[in-house]
């Protein structure tokens, strides 16, 4: 029988998750998950991408609220009735969020342990986002209410890698036992005790997925080398389905999984073996800083950029963030993933380095 095994929330963005029994499903996902966020002092989110060690970071709920402990840091309490009035416009993703403001205390105690000037906002009930073309509520997760992974799958992965790593690699909101490896690809509908969920699409990872969630420390290459090489699909790396909750209700442990309704998989390849079949060589223009190099049409332009000592900031390297943008001038390219830019970006040419390829020679502004 296909079931759910485990559930987790992350109260705080990026922080070490909670294990429950059971938990609320409500539209923006399990209740109490992903409310906090961390962002800089330009309103811009922070996350275990550019920051691992706040996988660190350990949550506990209290009476008091939500006691919050770090190493080589005294814990806190943070406590609601504290909070601040200030409502502070925040930026996650391509989105635009009125998040409130929590306190100036909190603030220092986590700039202190990130040793970055940072502040701690709340997805209050004022505070509006949804999933992207849709008219689904989702909080600060990254673009969709929930997450699934399924432990068949983990073992799959493990049986490529030297060092096997465990499902919260991936940070799931819910593990389940399913039949067989990527089963969950064939899903579209599904329901889990109360809640009937649809299936919206594979989950695009990052480099986040190579960091370590005991220790809090990034592996240069593993898992998501190895997810390039079976994993691969139009620019992605997939791994694990992104749910949308159809209504609310309460889902627990050892439920089982009923099929509700299916779908054609995507067909997945290798990321090497994609590239080298149809390898062209293409001229590259540096614009900014008067350099040309000899590339190809395979490759994403963040890491051609990269190899020929062009420095094109970036956080993501998803197509998600922005950070990477990049104007093109002349020639053409592939865009995988434009998430990150908004309407008049586009009309004026730009694309996220991280996300597209060069398809004839360019010239670029970066």
């Amino acid at each position: 029988m296909q079931s759910l095994t485990e559930l987790y929330i992350y109260p705080i963005k990026s922080t070490k998750g909670i294990e429950l029994p059971q938990a609320l499903v409500e539209e923006k996902g399990l209740k109490d998950d992903r409310r906090y966020m961390l962002v800089d002092l330009e309103g811009k989110f922070i996350t275990g991408r550019t920051h691992p060690q706040l996988t660190q970071i350990s949550i506990e709920f209290s009476k008091k609220g939500l006691f919050v402990s770090a190493p080589k840091q005294p814990s806190i309490y943070i406590q609601p009735e504290l909070f601040s009035t200030q409502t502070l416009n925040v930026d996650i993703w391509s989105d635009s969020v009125q998040a409130q403001h929590c306190n100036i205390e909190y603030d220092r105690w986590f700039s202190s342990f990130l040793k970055q000037e940072c502040q701690l906002v709340y997805f209050a009930d004022t505070s509006n986002r949804t999933v992207k073309n849709t008219q689904y509520e989702v909080g600060f997760a990254d673009g969709y209410p929930l997450l699934l992974i399924n432990q068949a799958s983990i073992d799959q992965l493990n049986t490529h890698l030297d060092a096997p790593i465990s499902a919260l690699h991936f940070r799931p909101n819910l593990l389940i036992k399913g039949d067989t490896a990527f089963i969950e690809d064939t899903w579209a509908r599904i329901r889990i005790g109360e809640v009937a969920f649809q299936v919206s699409k594979p989950c695009s990872r990052c480099t986040f997925t190579n960091v370590d969630p005991k220790t809090g420390v990034a592996d240069l290459e593993q898992p998501l080398k190895t997810l390039s090489q079976f994993r691969y699909h139009q620019g992605d790396i997939d791994f694990g389905q992104n749910l949308i909750p159809l209504n609310t209700g309460i889902i627990r442990c050892g439920d089982a999984i009923e099929i509700l309704e299916t779908q054609i998989p995507p067909s997945y390849s290798s990321m090497l073996a994609t590239q080298t079949s149809n390898k062209e060589a293409v001229q590259i223009y540096f614009a900014g800083s008067d350099i040309e190099v000899t590339g190809d049409n395979q490759q994403l332009l963040l890491e051609q950029a990269e190899q020929a000592g062009i420095n094109i900031p970036y956080s993501c390297r998803g197509g998600k963030c922005g950070r990477c943008k990049t104007q093109v001038l002349s020639g053409e390219v592939s865009v995988l993933s434009n998430e990150g830019l908004n309407d008049n970006e586009i009309e004026a040419g730009y694309v996220l380095a991280c996300s597209c390829i060069p398809l004839s020679d360019i010239t670029i502004n970066h």
